[in-house]
């Protein structure tokens, strides 16, 4: 009979290194495929960094994969930060947007500009780029002309 004192260490010994350390990093290709179900999209390197530049619905956002040992060819990045502009507006928009709990960042640049932002990991980029559509669907159905 095994003791279960020794085989509960090696269970658990097993079972962390069962999952490989970067199952929560995204590859360029899965990127690239979220990006374009939501609109034309295309990837490209800028300032040594992975950059996707894409359409949802009316409106441009660029997203940047990012992420400690992120490489500028998108491999071994784990987070991803997105963001869109719109024209200025009346009112208080970014008052309007947080009191709507909308989520992401809605800021005004020194220009006018609003400028929506989010990030979040890349664990599932399914998911990632889904939350960003309906983000940008929301900013599109308020501030775009």
């Amino acid at each position: 009979m095994k003791s279960p004192v020794t085989t509960a260490p090696l269970a658990l010994a097993l079972s962390l290194t069962a999952m490989p350390l970067w199952a929560q990093q995204a590859d360029p290709e899965s990127l690239q495929r979220q990006a374009m179900l939501l609109g034309p999209a295309r990837m490209e390197t800028a300032a040594g960094q992975l950059s996707i530049f894409g359409e949802s619905g009316a409106a441009s956002y660029v997203a940047l994969a990012t992420g400690p040992d992120c490489t500028e060819t998108g491999s071994a990045c784990d987070r991803i930060q997105f963001q869109a502009v719109a024209p200025p507006v009346e009112g208080d928009p970014v008052a309007d947007w947080q009191a709507d709990g909308l989520g992401g960042t809605l800021a005004t640049g020194t220009d006018g500009w609003l400028v929506l932002s989010d990030e979040t990991t890349l664990g599932d980029p399914a998911a990632a780029f889904e939350d960003w559509a309906s983000l940008m669907a929301e900013f599109q159905a308020r501030f775009g002309r």
